[in-house]
């Protein structure tokens, strides 16, 4: 309940004097004020003159007022409920904040709806070092490294191994019922089966890159693509007019084929078109330019979507009637993006340097996460877009906890599960049991106002499942998380309110830590909401009524000093109609303060016959 802050805070919104020291004016005293430095006298009979305190109330800056129904007067809260908008969104009270997504997470899987779950946790399938590649052929996932392919049947059997050739394969296409590999010294091998024989088809010293789409086998020579679907007679697709420039990948898309190369660090993608009557393939146009410095590492096609990792990260595009294509955002990585594979909603793509980071409370029993990044894959959902139309929703997804971080290179599914190669490390596969930990971190929480709240406190619901842990810590401001909660889940859905005891802050993150279950490792904590109330911190402020002489002689300091009523009347009635702040000087302090309201006493005609002698009751309201 709202009642457990029972104190008034007693701190002000202000500092003493306000604004800068040039703008006062000196040897303000007695019946004498400045207002916006300029002397008046004030009239200090009859009780007009005063200064009161008035409360200053903190009002959310946003149109969204989903959390502020159903309340006590002044408590606010913030609920978060799902988290299947994914990661990256820094600050939860934006009005353009969404309310599903978060900042970042670690072993979590957010993708069902009101709930999160533990991801699982990654084995090693086969140990092998250098280049390696994934596909899939006849039912079998086919691990290709150095000059040798492994037919595995299932993640435990390896039926055969064949030999190809007798150097390393760089790159591989799968065509149709075989499987196409191109190695160092140029020559492209097929292979059909784990009992087959690889068969030589094609040689040039200078091949670099093989893909297969749409039906036609493309080949990358120096500057030049070749259409090598009729081994023997290759015909000649286009010619860069770039000597230097290099092919770096290919994929499908609805039209054409998308190849993507560069020189230096500029890289477009081209589209090459099929001949209406499907007897070959057109020269070569520009679809799309990356920015300068984005380097294009391997694109990928699904859903009729195109998706290019490059040097920063993964960027979607969308094809036009025409094949141009339209790029989205980038999604951010700290290495290149260098494959990609897509199932059913989403596009998985390589991680080779996730970030664990996630600092300890001390003693922390929920402390199971490696101490460095290690590599994994990045999940993206295709059904669900944040930021813009081409900006999907993202998260981590598995990773090899043990490994250091490295390249990941290639993603398949095999048997509904992903595959993924670590270079130097093996083939990793995602297993039955949940990963030991994960965690999950907010995004900043300000109420929508900057200024002072009060935490009251929180609470927490989940799923009943299991005995395993769920941990709430809370950062507030600049302080290092904290841990508030310690969960037990099993056998209950939602936490008490749990006492936050009035914590004053500007902002709060809050992070959300859950261990899996001991007695069976194959499922975890189930969180389904969260909240945090607060109070809204009530500032002091001042509010004067200064009863200011206007006339034709004034006396300033014991010296007669001529004015234009008119004049110093419009001057005054000018602060108010322009909303001005300006400094109030009185008795050797200064105030930030506006103006609110005025009320002329007119006493005498001036001098002039002009206008009027009197006083201007002045509402003067300071600015916190």
């Amino acid at each position: 309940m709202a009642t457990g802050i029972t104190r008034e805070f007693d701190e002000p919104f202000y500092g003493g004097e306000g604004g800068s020291s040039s703008t006062l004016v000196p040897n303000i005293g007695g019946s004498l004020v400045a207002i916006n430095g300029r002397i008046y006298p004030i009239d200090n009979t009859g009780n007009r003159f005063s200064q009161v305190g008035i409360d200053v109330l903190q009002q959310r800056n946003t149109t969204d007022n989903r959390d502020v129904l159903l309340l006590p007067q002044n408590v606010w809260r913030t609920q978060i409920y799902s988290w299947n908008s994914g990661a990256g969104q820094s600050n939860m009270d934006r009005d353009t904040s969404i309310t599903s997504r978060y900042q970042d997470s670690f072993g979590i899987d957010p993708w069902t709806e009101w709930e999160l779950n533990l991801l699982p946790e990654t084995l090693r399938m086969q140990e092998i070092t250098g280049p390696t590649f994934l596909t899939l052929h006849g039912g079998y996932l086919v691990v290709i490294n150095d000059n040798d392919t492994y037919w595995w049947s299932d993640f435990g059997t390896l039926t055969a191994t064949v030999t190809v050739g007798a150097s390393p394969i760089v790159a591989i296409a799968d065509r149709g019922d075989v499987v196409t590999m191109l190695n160092s010294v140029g020559e492209i091998y097929t292979l059909d089966s784990p009992v087959g024989v690889p068969v030589l088809q094609y040689t040039n010293a200078d091949a670099y890159m093989v893909a297969f789409e749409k039906d036609y086998l493309i080949v990358a020579v120096n500057n030049q693509l070749f259409n090598i679907t009729a081994y023997a007679t290759p015909v000649l697709i286009y010619t860069h007019p770039e000597p230097t420039f290099r092919w770096s990948s290919a994929s499908s898309g609805p039209q054409s084929i998308y190849v993507a190369g560069g020189v230096g660090d500029r890289y477009v993608i081209h589209r090459v078109g099929i001949k209406d009557d499907g007897t070959g393939l057109r020269p070569a146009i520009v679809a799309a330019e990356l920015p300068d410095g984005e380097i294009v590492y391997k694109i990928g096609s699904y859903l009729g979507f195109v998706f290019i990792g490059t040097n920063k990260g993964v960027r979607m595009a969308q094809p036009d009637n025409n094949g141009d294509l339209t790029l989205g955002s980038i999604i951010p990585t700290t290495e290149p993006v260098r494959c990609f594979e897509g199932q059913d909603r989403f596009m998985w793509y390589g991680v080779s340097r996730m970030a664990a980071d996630y600092s300890e409370i001390t003693s922390d029993p929920a402390n199971v996460f490696p101490l460095t990044a290690v590599p994994g894959i990045g999940r993206m959902d295709l059904s669900k877009f944040t930021t813009g139309l081409l900006a999907p929703a993202y998260a981590n997804d598995i990773a090899a906890w043990g490994e250091p971080a490295a390249n990941v290179t290639s993603i398949a599914t095999f048997m509904d599960k992903r595959v993924f190669v670590v270079e130097g490390a093996g083939v990793f596969f995602e297993g039955v049991d949940k990963v030991l930990g994960g965690w999950m971190t907010q995004g900043a929480m300000s109420f929508s106002v900057e200024d002072l709240k009060a935490a009251l406190y929180m609470q927490a619901n989940w799923v009943p499942s299991c005995d395993g842990s769920l941990y709430i810590d809370l950062a507030f401001d600049s302080s290092g998380y904290a841990r508030y909660a310690d969960l037990a889940v099993a056998n209950s859905v939602r936490s008490s309110n749990i006492n936050l005891n009035g914590t004053k802050f500007s902002r709060v993150n809050m992070r959300l830590v859950m261990t899996r279950c001991a007695a069976d490792n194959s499922i975890g904590p189930v969180p389904t909401r969260w909240e945090i109330r607060a109070f809204a911190v009530k500032g002091r402020a001042s509010r004067w009524n200064v009863p200011v002489i206007i006339a034709d002689d004034v006396d300033i300091n014991g010296i007669m000093q001529s004015r234009n009523p008119v004049d110093d009347k419009n001057s005054l009635l000018g602060l108010i109609q322009n909303g001005t702040v300006f400094q109030y000087q009185e008795s050797g302090q200064a105030y930030q303060v506006l103006a609110r309201d005025f009320q002329w006493l007119p006493e005498r005609l001036s001098t002039t016959g002009n206008g009027w002698q009197g006083t201007m009751l002045m509402v003067l309201e300071e600015v916190v």
